[in-house]
């Protein structure tokens, strides 16, 4: 990364795909699906960790996963994501990146989408 990127701003859905690929074997990198488990269901990006941003737990989990890792958070367009992401910056994430436009976009870039 570098050194003048942020460690909470957004990112293209491409850049993300590039960054996921690059490090695939990396459990340090972690891409979140906030949206329900019908819509993950739906398609979802490979290897996406689903955590409800509409659970009444999802505060709570926050909580309990590392604060560490480089997290690539998405949902359907992106408005999720980014409170999402703002909720992880207060609670003390070193790095997480809502994508811009959610799965929506990242479909309609042709990148690939796991059932």
């Amino acid at each position: 990364m570098s050194a003048h990127r942020k460690e909470f701003e957004e990112i293209e859905p491409k850049e993300v795909f590039t960054i996921l690929e690059k490090h695939r074997d990396d459990p340090d990198f972690v891409v979140m699906d906030v949206r329900t488990p019908e819509e993950y269901d739906e398609g979802h990006i490979e290897n996406a960790y689903l955590l409800n941003f509409k659970s009444g737990s999802f505060e709570d989990e926050l909580e309990n996963m590392d604060k560490n890792k480089k997290y690539y958070v998405y949902c359907r367009t992106g408005r999720k994501s980014r409170k999402a992401v703002e909720l992880m910056e207060k609670r003390g994430y070193s790095e997480a990146h809502s994508v811009i436009g959610g799965i929506d976009k990242w479909k309609r870039s042709r990148l690939p989408v796991e059932k």
